[in-house]
């Protein structure tokens, strides 16, 4: 939007001294017809791109395209229907087309920012979204009036709307280095943060446990009472097991290496393993949508992964509800969705799902909030993707796609 902001001073040049100027001085034809061209794009540019980066922005924002990548394709088809419309050699752009569907677009847009602050509950959150919401829709408002308004007021708004991009330009970057931008901390400060604290609170805990022992060692040597020194050291063989555990979860978790041991494997047999553990529940209906398919992926990874999700909807249905899974066979992938009734992410939990250290439960010694950054490295190394839609009050849906391998069959 700072762009096209800048390129409206650009057009205004080109269209008001540079082209008349090429005519009076009677220079070349095509010097003219060039700089008429180039006027022509930046207007249709500078008047329709906004509309569709508003929208596109909202939706983002909302988590309505983490699973319909089709989307921001089809709301580009007005853009592209712009520039096959105007006629580029005589400067002439349709921009009654362009009011219409922009128009459109721009009210959706502000429904999606007002849609965002009504459903946010904490108020500080509610103020950034509503910061934002100013800094992307007035500037997209102040062109529609412009490409509304009569001949004297348009001149004006002309003016006015680069300014307006200038200021929410300044506006957001005041807010991100206030740690507001977008409702959200910066990722790096905030998974630094959220890891140093979990491995402090985990590793606090064993050395206190190791101090306790050891007092308690001291103090049955100094009675005597050296049989109760044998269950001492036990229990401080098994603070250091625990300690060795940790430390091997974490350094596996952040590790850039990840070699998969792919084999020709039955998604079935594997998904009826990690399931059983669901199902011990017996408030927890399990519903299977799949049948017997050889694919081509780690057995052991890929159990790993579905196991954290199955964990992740357990906790989230507190242990009661529907959790549902099925497999879609395509002709070069495999769609692997598991579905529960819990209460749902907002957007700005489902965009931060993935990160390190960053859980939606409470955080303990054993829960590190490594379960989904885990996930999404292992189908990462298979190659593969993995989407997450969830809605307030409606469940989560976490989606995997492995493409197909060179040995599936």
């Amino acid at each position: 939007m700072a762009l096209c902001g800048s390129l409206f001073g650009l057009q205004i040049v080109l269209e008001k001294s540079w082209v008349p100027y090429t005519l009076e001085r009677a220079m070349a034809a095509e010097i003219t017809q060039i700089s008429i061209v180039i006027t022509a794009i930046l207007n249709v540019t500078i008047h329709s791109v906004p509309y569709y980066a508003v929208l596109i922005f909202f939706l983002i924002y909302n988590g309505y395209l983490h699973s319909n990548r089709w989307i921001p394709l089809v709301l580009s088809l007005p853009v592209i229907v712009a520039f096959f419309q105007a006629d580029l050699s005589q400067n002439w752009v349709d921009k009654q087309f362009i009011i219409y569907w922009g128009f459109l677009y721009l009210m959706t847009a502000l429904w999606l920012a007002v849609r965002c602050i009504w459903l946010e509950r904490d108020g500080r959150q509610r103020l950034h979204h509503a910061a934002i919401a100013l800094i992307f829709i007035i500037p997209v408002a102040a062109l529609n009036v412009y490409q509304i308004a009569s001949f004297p007021l348009s001149d004006q708004l002309i003016t006015l709307i680069p300014y307006l991009c200038v200021v929410g330009l300044a506006f957001s970057s005041i807010l991100y280095l206030r740690d507001a931008f977008l409702g959200v901390q910066r990722k790096s400060v905030q998974t630094v943060h959220a890891g140093t604290a979990l491995i402090h609170h985990s590793l606090k805990n064993s050395i206190s446990k190791i101090k306790l022992n050891a007092l308690n060692i001291r103090r049955s040597i100094h009675k005597g009472k050296y049989e109760e020194i044998e269950t001492y050291v036990s229990n401080l063989l098994k603070t250091h097991e625990a300690m060795n555990e940790t430390l091997s979860v974490i350094a596996h978790a952040v590790s850039n290496k990840m070699e998969p041991q792919m084999e020709v494997a039955d998604i079935s047999d594997l998904l009826d393993e990690v399931l059983e553990a669901v199902e011990a529940y017996p408030h927890i209906k399990v519903e299977k949508q799949y049948e017997s398919l050889s694919w081509w992926l780690d057995p052991i990874m890929m159990k790993e992964c579905w196991h954290n999700i199955c964990i992740n909807a357990v906790d989230a249905m507190g242990e009661r509800g529907v959790f549902r899974v099925a497999v879609v066979h395509r002709k070069s992938t495999v769609q692997i969705s598991f579905r529960d009734t819990g209460p749902g992410m907002s957007s700005l939990e489902v965009q931060n799902i993935f990160e390190p250290f960053y859980s939606t439960k409470h955080r303990t010694g054993r829960n590190f909030g490594m379960g989904m950054y885990q996930v999404k490295k292992v189908v990462a190394a298979h190659k593969g993707m993995i989407e997450v839609k969830s809605k307030p009050g409606q469940g989560t849906t976490v989606t995997m796609i492995l493409r197909k391998g060179r040995k599936t069959p």
